[in-house]
């Protein structure tokens, strides 16, 4: 038999694909743009890692990271889930530990996250896809989060890759595909709570879709076992689902019981996980306002929410389902996480992330309107947003990550720390050399003071954790940590010290109530508050024998 020929035309003719509809791109520029965005998001995410100090809670995750068998094992739902843990140990195993290596894992879920939009190609868009892999790259709250050693950013990634293989799914369905999503689930699960609220979003969703069908169905005479929804839940087979029931199984109870270790954990992942959360909502974590969301929506993503809205329009003209799940998700999101007592910058992102894809097809719209007036004006607005995202991201994570003025930092542990830290350890080097013996430190532990000690001086020998706000205490150790409300009553004691005072941890707390059109555009170009800041203080004292001789306190 003759085999066909193909012309070289007709191999450069498939191998182009639509990058809107004004303009080709072939296949291996549009790999080469995703490398490229990749490798730059990876440089973003890795450059200077280790200048922001350890805040509270990255030094609690770093910290259990480090002690294996500790609270980063057993699952205690104040932490959230395990899995990060696991990660952030292995980056020790690896690289030894470090405030570097402590966020490394998240560096890399942060990269990974960048890269996904690529397989959302098909259903979204080329263009709309890359510009989305764009935004996560650049957006303040994905990058400065990327950078932080907490479980959200591992949690967004999982999220949108369940969304990608749900879809994917739909599209074209495949027998291996419920493993992925169901064994993604439970990951999910296995690393923070806020995945109930993920699959509320995604089961009210998926049932309302369903409802819709059937009504269809039935208005057309049709069986309602013909739907699109379930034919594709069905089109796999039932042992498709019983392999992904198995994959959900597997990695929940593998992560939560510490692969056996910890039993118990299984349990504790099934039920104590939702009870603490929900018995959480009376304390209000976080005392932000009902809007504090918004707040963060319009002044950091503004360009996003202008270019998402774009996208809206477009879903509303030209309706898919998954550019009706997106405005849903964003919609329901922003609602949920705003009834919701917690408030915290972090848990921005969950929210955000259907905006962001959302507006990479408001982009691609306008990319593809550029010779119409619309076009050129939306084209004008994307670069204005760009330029400003620029602004806003760079003074976010590089050039002041631990300044509170920042809406997106909270309650953040101080610069001071750092200097702090490097005496110390400088004085013990002194000491060690002289004597081969450590400084015996001892560090307040009142009101949380022991963060981000306990991570810092976790290689220093005869370090000491203890209340010095209980009556009982006296200091005897050669080098102190005292947290400034309990400093005035050991002043007696502290004669043959010397010391001085620093910031532990600082916060701005907006008064949102009294800030003016004027406050905000001072805030926005140049982050001035428009009220006081506040901060919570420590002591260093040193021995004065120790300090002899030492390097300057």
């Amino acid at each position: 038999m003759r085999t066909p020929t193909v012309s070289p035309a007709a191999i450069e003719r498939r191998s182009r694909v639509r990058f809107g509809r004004g303009s080709a791109i072939t296949i291996d520029a549009e790999i080469a743009a995703y490398v490229g965005l990749i490798l730059l998001a990876l440089f973003l995410r890795l450059v200077l890692l280790s200048i922001k100090p350890m805040h509270h809670d990255e030094s609690q995750d770093a910290y259990f990271s480090w002690v294996f068998g500790g609270p980063g094992v057993a699952y205690d739902p104040v932490l959230h889930g395990p899995l990060r843990f696991y990660l952030m140990g292995l980056s020790y195993f690896l690289f030894g530990a470090s405030d570097f290596t402590a966020r490394l894992a998240p560096a890399l879920m942060g990269t990974t996250l960048v890269a996904l939009p690529y397989f959302l190609r098909r259903q979204l868009g080329k263009l709309a896809a890359i510009a989305a892999g764009v935004l996560f790259c650049f957006s303040p709250a994905y990058l400065y989060y990327s950078r932080f050693s907490r479980e959200d950013i591992y949690v967004a990634a999982i999220t949108l890759a369940l969304l990608i293989a749900v879809f994917r799914f739909l599209d074209r369905p495949a027998r291996w595909q419920p493993l992925l999503i169901l064994g993604l689930l439970a990951a999910s699960f296995a690393t923070k709570e806020t995945t109930y609220i993920t699959v509320f979003v995604g089961g009210s969703f998926f049932l309302g879709l369903l409802g819709w069908q059937a009504l269809q169905a039935r208005a057309a005479h049709l069986p309602v076992n013909s739907v699109p929804l379930l034919l594709s839940f069905r089109s796999v087979g039932l042992v498709a689902w019983l392999w992904g029931l198995a994959s959900f199984v597997l990695v929940f109870t593998l992560i939560f019981t510490a692969f056996f270790l910890h039993p118990a954990g299984l349990i504790d992942g099934l039920i104590r996980s939702i009870e603490y959360w929900l018995s959480q909502q009376p304390v209000h974590r976080g005392g932000q306002p009902w809007f504090y969301y918004l707040v963060l929506l319009f002044s950091y993503d503004w360009p996003e929410l202008v270019l998402a809205t774009v996208g809206a329009v477009v879903v509303w003209r030209r309706p898919t389902t998954l550019g009706v799940f997106l405005v849903w998700a964003f919609l329901v999101n922003l609602a949920v996480y705003t009834w919701a007592s917690e408030k915290m910058p972090w848990l921005w992102l969950h929210p955000l992330l259907p905006l962001l894809l959302l507006a990479g097809l408001g982009l691609q719209t306008i990319w593809d309107a550029r010779h119409q007036l619309f076009g050129r004006l939306g084209l004008l607005i994307a670069a204005v947003g760009a330029l400003y995202l620029l602004h806003a991201t760079t003074a976010l994570s590089y050039d002041h990550p631990a300044d509170p003025r920042e809406i997106l930092v909270f309650t953040q542990t101080s610069v001071d720390v750092l200097t702090v830290r490097d005496q110390l350890l400088a004085i013990d080097r002194r000491v060690f050399d002289a004597t081969g013996r450590h400084v015996r430190i001892q560090v307040d532990t009142w009101d949380g003071t022991a963060w981000p000690w306990s991570w810092y001086l976790r290689d220093q020998d005869g370090t000491v954790f203890v209340d010095m706000s209980q009556r009982y205490y006296q200091p005897s150790g050669e080098a102190l940590m005292v947290a400034s409300p309990n400093e005035q009553r050991l002043r007696p004691w502290l004669s043959g010290y010397t010391g001085y005072r620093f910031k532990l941890r600082e916060w701005w707390v907006p008064d949102y109530s009294h800030a003016t059109a004027a406050d905000w555009a001072r805030w926005l170009m140049w982050r001035e508050p428009w009220n006081p800041e506040g901060s919570l203080d420590e002591w260093v004292y040193v021995r004065n024998d120790v300090l002899a001789g030492a390097p300057r306190l």
